[in-house]
Protein backbone atom coordinates (compact mmCIF):
# COMPACT_ATOMS: atom_id res chain seq x y z
CA UNK A 1 0.00 0.00 0.00
CA UNK A 2 1.17 3.52 -0.80
CA UNK A 3 2.41 5.45 2.24
CA UNK A 4 2.85 9.16 2.71
CA UNK A 5 6.41 10.21 3.58
CA UNK A 6 7.04 11.37 7.14
CA UNK A 7 8.06 15.00 7.38
CA UNK A 8 11.56 15.42 8.76
CA UNK A 9 11.48 17.24 12.09
CA UNK A 10 12.87 20.77 12.26
CA UNK A 11 13.01 22.51 15.65
CA UNK A 12 13.72 26.25 15.58
CA UNK A 13 15.07 28.32 18.50
CA UNK A 14 12.30 29.19 20.97
CA UNK A 15 10.44 32.41 20.21
CA UNK A 16 9.56 33.16 23.88
CA UNK A 17 6.58 35.27 22.73
CA UNK A 18 3.41 34.77 20.72
CA UNK A 19 4.23 35.34 17.06
CA UNK A 20 0.64 36.48 16.44
CA UNK A 21 -0.15 38.91 19.28
CA UNK A 22 3.21 39.38 21.02
CA UNK A 23 2.12 38.07 24.43
CA UNK A 24 4.82 36.40 26.58
CA UNK A 25 2.20 34.56 28.69
CA UNK A 26 1.01 30.91 28.58
CA UNK A 27 3.10 29.95 25.56
CA UNK A 28 2.99 26.65 23.72
CA UNK A 29 4.93 25.18 20.81
CA UNK A 30 3.75 26.24 17.38
CA UNK A 31 3.61 23.66 14.58
CA UNK A 32 4.26 25.55 11.34
CA UNK A 33 2.41 22.90 9.33
CA UNK A 34 -0.60 21.51 11.22
CA UNK A 35 0.22 18.69 13.61
CA UNK A 36 -2.79 16.75 12.31
CA UNK A 37 -1.26 16.77 8.81
CA UNK A 38 2.02 15.36 10.08
CA UNK A 39 3.73 18.73 10.48
CA UNK A 40 6.98 18.46 12.47
CA UNK A 41 8.50 21.90 11.88
CA UNK A 42 8.12 23.45 15.32
CA UNK A 43 8.70 26.93 16.73
CA UNK A 44 8.90 26.36 20.51
CA UNK A 45 7.04 28.78 22.76
CA UNK A 46 5.61 30.55 19.73
CA UNK A 47 1.87 30.84 20.42
CA UNK A 48 -0.11 32.02 23.42
CA UNK A 49 -3.12 30.15 24.75
CA UNK A 50 -5.69 32.46 23.16
CA UNK A 51 -4.09 32.58 19.71
CA UNK A 52 -3.56 28.82 19.79
CA UNK A 53 -7.27 28.39 20.51
CA UNK A 54 -8.15 30.57 17.50
CA UNK A 55 -5.75 28.97 15.02
CA UNK A 56 -6.54 25.44 16.18
CA UNK A 57 -10.23 26.01 15.42
CA UNK A 58 -9.80 26.69 11.70
CA UNK A 59 -6.92 24.24 11.32
CA UNK A 60 -9.23 21.63 12.80
CA UNK A 61 -12.02 22.58 10.40
CA UNK A 62 -9.73 22.10 7.40
CA UNK A 63 -8.35 18.83 8.73
CA UNK A 64 -11.82 17.40 9.34
CA UNK A 65 -13.49 18.51 6.12
CA UNK A 66 -10.89 18.77 3.35
CA UNK A 67 -8.43 16.17 4.63
CA UNK A 68 -10.48 14.05 7.05
CA UNK A 69 -10.71 10.73 5.14
CA UNK A 70 -7.10 11.08 3.92
CA UNK A 71 -5.86 11.57 7.48
CA UNK A 72 -7.69 8.45 8.60
CA UNK A 73 -6.60 6.41 5.58
CA UNK A 74 -2.94 7.17 6.20
CA UNK A 75 -3.21 7.23 10.00
CA UNK A 76 -1.95 10.79 10.30
CA UNK A 77 -1.59 12.23 13.84
CA UNK A 78 -4.59 13.17 15.94
CA UNK A 79 -4.97 14.36 19.50
CA UNK A 80 -8.38 12.66 19.70
CA UNK A 81 -7.90 9.13 18.33
CA UNK A 82 -11.03 7.80 20.04
CA UNK A 83 -13.18 10.27 18.07
CA UNK A 84 -12.20 8.82 14.72
CA UNK A 85 -15.17 6.89 13.30
CA UNK A 86 -14.76 3.32 12.11
CA UNK A 87 -17.11 4.00 9.18
CA UNK A 88 -17.76 6.95 6.86
CA UNK A 89 -20.90 7.85 4.86
CA UNK A 90 -20.61 7.10 1.13
CA UNK A 91 -23.09 8.43 -1.43
CA UNK A 92 -24.63 5.56 -3.42
CA UNK A 93 -27.43 4.80 -5.87
CA UNK A 94 -29.01 1.38 -5.45
CA UNK A 95 -30.69 1.33 -8.90
CA UNK A 96 -30.12 3.20 -12.15
CA UNK A 97 -33.14 5.46 -11.60
CA UNK A 98 -33.10 5.38 -7.81
CA UNK A 99 -32.54 8.23 -5.40
CA UNK A 100 -29.06 8.94 -4.12
CA UNK A 101 -28.60 8.01 -0.48
CA UNK A 102 -25.78 7.19 1.94
CA UNK A 103 -24.40 3.96 3.35
CA UNK A 104 -21.68 3.57 5.95
CA UNK A 105 -18.42 2.12 4.64
CA UNK A 106 -15.30 1.03 6.55
CA UNK A 107 -12.84 3.90 6.51
CA UNK A 108 -10.04 1.57 5.33
CA UNK A 109 -11.76 1.08 1.95
CA UNK A 110 -13.47 4.48 1.68
CA UNK A 111 -12.86 5.99 -1.81
CA UNK A 112 -12.16 9.62 -1.07
CA UNK A 113 -11.07 12.67 -3.02
CA UNK A 114 -8.90 15.63 -2.07
CA UNK A 115 -10.17 18.98 -3.35
CA UNK A 116 -7.83 22.00 -3.33
CA UNK A 117 -8.36 25.46 -4.84
CA UNK A 118 -6.33 26.53 -7.87
CA UNK A 119 -5.43 30.21 -7.46
CA UNK A 120 -3.65 32.97 -9.35
CA UNK A 121 -0.83 35.03 -7.84
CA UNK A 122 -1.79 37.36 -4.97
CA UNK A 123 -2.70 40.87 -6.06
CA UNK A 124 0.09 42.23 -3.84
CA UNK A 125 2.58 40.55 -6.18
CA UNK A 126 0.72 41.59 -9.34
CA UNK A 127 0.60 45.20 -8.14
CA UNK A 128 -3.20 45.43 -8.38
CA UNK A 129 -5.21 47.98 -6.47
CA UNK A 130 -7.66 46.84 -3.83
CA UNK A 131 -11.11 46.79 -5.40
CA UNK A 132 -14.06 44.47 -5.96
CA UNK A 133 -14.83 41.17 -4.21
CA UNK A 134 -11.62 40.12 -2.53
CA UNK A 135 -12.86 37.44 -0.17
CA UNK A 136 -11.45 33.91 0.08
CA UNK A 137 -12.89 32.00 -2.87
CA UNK A 138 -11.91 29.78 -5.78
CA UNK A 139 -13.40 29.04 -9.22
CA UNK A 140 -11.18 26.11 -10.19
CA UNK A 141 -10.08 23.10 -8.16
CA UNK A 142 -7.43 20.42 -8.18
CA UNK A 143 -9.02 17.03 -7.51
CA UNK A 144 -7.11 13.89 -6.60
CA UNK A 145 -8.32 10.38 -5.83
CA UNK A 146 -5.86 9.92 -3.01
CA UNK A 147 -7.04 6.65 -1.49
CA UNK A 148 -5.32 4.53 -4.13
CA UNK A 149 -2.35 5.13 -6.43
CA UNK A 150 -4.08 4.05 -9.63
CA UNK A 151 -7.23 2.59 -11.08
CA UNK A 152 -9.56 4.70 -8.99
CA UNK A 153 -12.51 4.16 -11.33
CA UNK A 154 -11.96 0.41 -11.29
CA UNK A 155 -11.79 0.47 -7.50
CA UNK A 156 -15.11 2.33 -7.36
CA UNK A 157 -16.76 -0.23 -9.67
CA UNK A 158 -15.48 -3.09 -7.54
CA UNK A 159 -16.65 -1.40 -4.36
CA UNK A 160 -20.10 -0.80 -5.85
CA UNK A 161 -20.30 -4.51 -6.63
CA UNK A 162 -19.21 -5.41 -3.10
CA UNK A 163 -21.88 -3.12 -1.64
CA UNK A 164 -24.58 -4.35 -4.02
CA UNK A 165 -25.35 -0.88 -5.39
CA UNK A 166 -25.66 0.49 -8.93
CA UNK A 167 -22.97 3.15 -8.50
CA UNK A 168 -21.16 5.23 -5.92
CA UNK A 169 -20.27 8.92 -5.89
CA UNK A 170 -17.06 9.84 -4.05
CA UNK A 171 -17.29 13.39 -2.74
CA UNK A 172 -14.94 16.10 -1.50
CA UNK A 173 -15.30 19.31 0.48
CA UNK A 174 -13.55 22.67 0.33
CA UNK A 175 -13.63 25.37 3.03
CA UNK A 176 -12.09 28.45 1.37
CA UNK A 177 -12.15 30.77 4.38
CA UNK A 178 -10.47 28.31 6.73
CA UNK A 179 -8.05 27.09 4.07
CA UNK A 180 -6.84 30.61 3.24
CA UNK A 181 -6.29 31.25 6.95
CA UNK A 182 -4.29 28.03 7.27
CA UNK A 183 -2.07 29.06 4.34
CA UNK A 184 -1.60 32.51 5.91
CA UNK A 185 -0.70 30.97 9.27
CA UNK A 186 1.82 28.55 7.75
CA UNK A 187 3.51 31.29 5.74
CA UNK A 188 3.64 33.77 8.63
CA UNK A 189 4.94 31.22 11.15
CA UNK A 190 7.56 29.96 8.69
CA UNK A 191 8.79 33.47 7.97
CA UNK A 192 9.09 34.32 11.67
CA UNK A 193 10.97 31.07 12.27
CA UNK A 194 13.37 31.70 9.39
CA UNK A 195 13.85 35.47 9.52
CA UNK A 196 12.61 36.61 12.94
CA UNK A 197 9.60 38.83 13.59
CA UNK A 198 11.68 42.03 13.50
CA UNK A 199 12.76 41.39 9.93
CA UNK A 200 9.43 42.28 8.33
CA UNK A 201 6.17 44.15 8.80
CA UNK A 202 3.40 41.51 8.60
CA UNK A 203 0.33 41.65 6.35
CA UNK A 204 -1.51 38.56 7.54
CA UNK A 205 -2.28 38.98 11.25
CA UNK A 206 -5.88 40.25 10.72
CA UNK A 207 -6.61 37.15 8.63
CA UNK A 208 -4.86 34.74 11.00
CA UNK A 209 -6.17 36.08 14.29
CA UNK A 210 -9.41 37.91 13.49
CA UNK A 211 -10.79 35.98 10.51
CA UNK A 212 -10.52 39.02 8.22
CA UNK A 213 -10.57 37.27 4.85
CA UNK A 214 -12.17 40.23 3.07
CA UNK A 215 -8.73 41.06 1.61
CA UNK A 216 -7.66 37.43 1.12
CA UNK A 217 -6.77 37.62 -2.59
CA UNK A 218 -4.47 40.57 -1.92
CA UNK A 219 -2.08 38.30 -0.04
CA UNK A 220 -2.94 34.64 -0.70
CA UNK A 221 -2.77 33.03 -4.13
CA UNK A 222 -0.98 30.39 -6.13
CA UNK A 223 0.51 29.35 -9.45
CA UNK A 224 -1.64 27.76 -12.12
CA UNK A 225 0.80 25.31 -13.64
CA UNK A 226 1.23 21.93 -11.99
CA UNK A 227 4.59 21.16 -10.43
CA UNK A 228 5.94 17.64 -10.11
CA UNK A 229 5.36 15.58 -7.00
CA UNK A 230 8.01 16.04 -4.33
CA UNK A 231 9.71 13.37 -2.27
CA UNK A 232 8.61 15.09 0.96
CA UNK A 233 5.26 15.53 2.68
CA UNK A 234 5.04 19.34 2.83
CA UNK A 235 7.13 22.20 1.47
CA UNK A 236 7.63 25.87 2.34
CA UNK A 237 10.33 28.23 1.16
CA UNK A 238 10.90 31.96 0.84
CA UNK A 239 10.76 32.85 -2.85
CA UNK A 240 11.29 36.52 -3.81
CA UNK A 241 9.28 37.92 -6.71
CA UNK A 242 11.19 40.64 -8.59
CA UNK A 243 11.04 43.54 -9.21
CA UNK A 244 10.01 44.12 -5.57
CA UNK A 245 12.78 42.65 -3.38
CA UNK A 246 11.26 44.27 -0.30
CA UNK A 247 8.18 42.03 -0.47
CA UNK A 248 8.48 38.81 1.54
CA UNK A 249 6.72 35.94 -0.23
CA UNK A 250 6.52 32.28 0.74
CA UNK A 251 5.58 29.29 -1.39
CA UNK A 252 3.61 26.57 0.40
CA UNK A 253 2.75 23.03 -0.74
CA UNK A 254 0.62 20.84 1.50
CA UNK A 255 0.94 17.13 0.64
CA UNK A 256 3.56 17.96 -1.99
CA UNK A 257 4.16 14.23 -2.49
CA UNK A 258 0.75 14.05 -4.23
CA UNK A 259 1.70 16.77 -6.77
CA UNK A 260 -0.66 19.25 -5.11
CA UNK A 261 -0.92 22.93 -6.11
CA UNK A 262 1.75 25.41 -5.07
CA UNK A 263 0.42 28.39 -3.11
CA UNK A 264 2.09 31.78 -2.92
CA UNK A 265 1.59 34.02 0.10
CA UNK A 266 2.67 37.66 0.42
CA UNK A 267 3.67 37.68 4.07
CA UNK A 268 4.89 41.21 4.64
CA UNK A 269 7.46 43.83 3.78
CA UNK A 270 11.07 43.73 4.86
CA UNK A 271 12.07 46.31 7.46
Amino acid sequence: MFRLPIQEAKIYPAAEYCIYCGSPERLSDEHIFPYGLGGWWVLPKGSCHECSRITSAYEGAVQRTMFGPLRMMFEMPTRRPRERPAKLPLKVQFTRDGEWTYVDVDRDIYPFLVLLPILTLPDEIKGKTREGDRRAAAKNYWVRAASVQGGFDDRCHHLAAELGVHQIMPTATSDANSFFRVLAKIAHAYTVAELGSGAFTPFLLPMICDGRTDEAVQYVGGIKHTEAAAAVLHQAWIAPYPPDPGLVTVRVRLLACLATPTYVVAVGRRN
